[in-house]
């Protein structure tokens, strides 16, 4: 249903520096539009299927927004079940990168052992919540947590996650460690970073954090996006605001001990990666003792609109559903990339002005690595 899409980045240079930042998408923005005529339970159980990154957070906000559509109000529990699963996909998207790309960035072997050890551990999460499968029953399916699974799973993932840091991980986000953490060449990467004196690169440009709850205008913006514009290159009264882990974070006292030193450049947004693995392990295991044995919801008339939020992987997630007579009549996705991969966005304001010398295109590509796209991005410097 959904072609292969990806990013292209051209930093055109004039004399010593970057003069302009070209960033063309061949992102299918209105592809859920596909989505109209259909059954809601069959659009929920595509969503997951094609996304290939954050599957579970497209099909779990897709199931917020038609339950809002249908007046439908989940249970604690039930919001305790997601929430885990969301958490879940965000260790397993984040410790995966950590894994695999941070060495790979920085010309090391990566740790498959360990990737591989963290998708094993939280492969089982679904069914130690859902054992029926039927995790995406609008107003919540039939919930039977395995509580001594769920909570061995969170461990293994800590464990995990440590051995591949080398450092007990909730520490690890306390400043002074991280700083010791740093000074014994902490990670293939990040050593690389220090080593070139790169902590602060694109730290000049200006950093404007998405709003908590999203942008005010999100929904009558989404509901005259007729032609797909503001789905292709969102704002919100001309402002362009960054979305993922530094912008939700940025409070954490890790983060502001490093913007403080370094701005809001390369290595504050690298740290802020740790920050959030650290953080959704801990919410997994609050949520977790929220759980309970509950029924699948009875399905209720399907009519009406919802639009849900979701603070996915890669940052917020927006998705609009309007609901006729028990099918999708209209369906609109949001995603994260196209705030931070905007023409005028983030990643376009850091590498505008970069210096334009021999390691220019490595320390854009980092910086695309810091911005996380959800499809491959090349880069080319003319």
């Amino acid at each position: 249903m959904f072609t292969e899409a990806s990013l292209h980045v051209t930093l055109r240079v004039d004399g010593p520096s970057v003069r302009t930042v070209l960033v063309r998408s061949t992102r299918m923005v209105q592809a859920a539009r596909l989505f109209a005529g259909k059954q809601p339970a069959e659009v929920l159980h595509l969503l997951p299927a094609v996304f290939s990154l954050c599957g579970t957070a497209q099909a779990l906000t897709g199931l917020a927004a038609m339950e809002k559509a249908a007046a439908i109000a989940a249970s604690p529990a039930q919001k305790s079940a997601r929430r885990v699963l969301l958490l879940g996909e965000t260790v397993a998207e984040h410790g995966l990168t950590i894994a695999r790309d941070w060495p790979l960035l920085a010309g090391a072997s990566p740790a498959l052992d360990h990737a591989k050890r963290l998708r094993h551990a939280l492969a089982g999460l679904r069914k130690a919540l859902y054992p029926d499968g039927d995790w995406l029953h609008l107003g919540g399916g039939q919930l039977r947590p395995d509580s001594g699974q769920i909570h061995a799973i969170i461990a293994q993932c800590h464990a995990t996650l440590t051995q591949l840091v080398g450092h007990d991980l909730d520490e690890l986000v306390q400043p002074i460690a991280f700083q010791a953490w740093l000074r014994r060449e902490s990670n293939p990467l990040l050593s690389l970073v220090t080593s070139r004196c790169w902590q602060a690169v694109g730290a000049g440009a200006a950093f404007l954090p998405m709003p908590e709850l999203g942008p005010p205008d999100l929904s009558p913006r989404l509901q005259n996006d007729r032609d797909g514009v503001y789905l292709a290159r969102p704002d919100c009264a001309g402002r362009v605001f960054e979305t993922g882990p530094l912008a939700h974070w940025h409070w954490h006292p890790l983060l502001t001990d490093l913007t403080d030193r370094f701005g809001t450049g390369l290595l504050t947004r690298l740290a802020a990666r740790l920050v959030l693995l650290a953080e959704s392990l801990r919410e997994m295991a609050e949520h977790a003792h929220d759980l309970r044995a509950e029924p699948a919801a009875p399905l209720p008339h399907l009519d009406g609109h919802g639009l849900a939020l979701t603070e996915a992987a890669r940052g917020l997630l927006a998705h609009r559903v309007v609901l006729k007579e028990g099918l999708v009549g209209e369906y609109q996705i949001l995603a994260p990339t196209e705030w931070n991969f905007h023409p005028e966005g983030a990643l376009v304001r850091m590498l505008t002005g970069a210096p334009a010398d021999q390691d220019l295109e490595l320390r854009a590509r980092l910086l695309v690595h810091a911005m996380d796209p959800c499809v491959a991005c090349t880069i080319a410097v003319e």
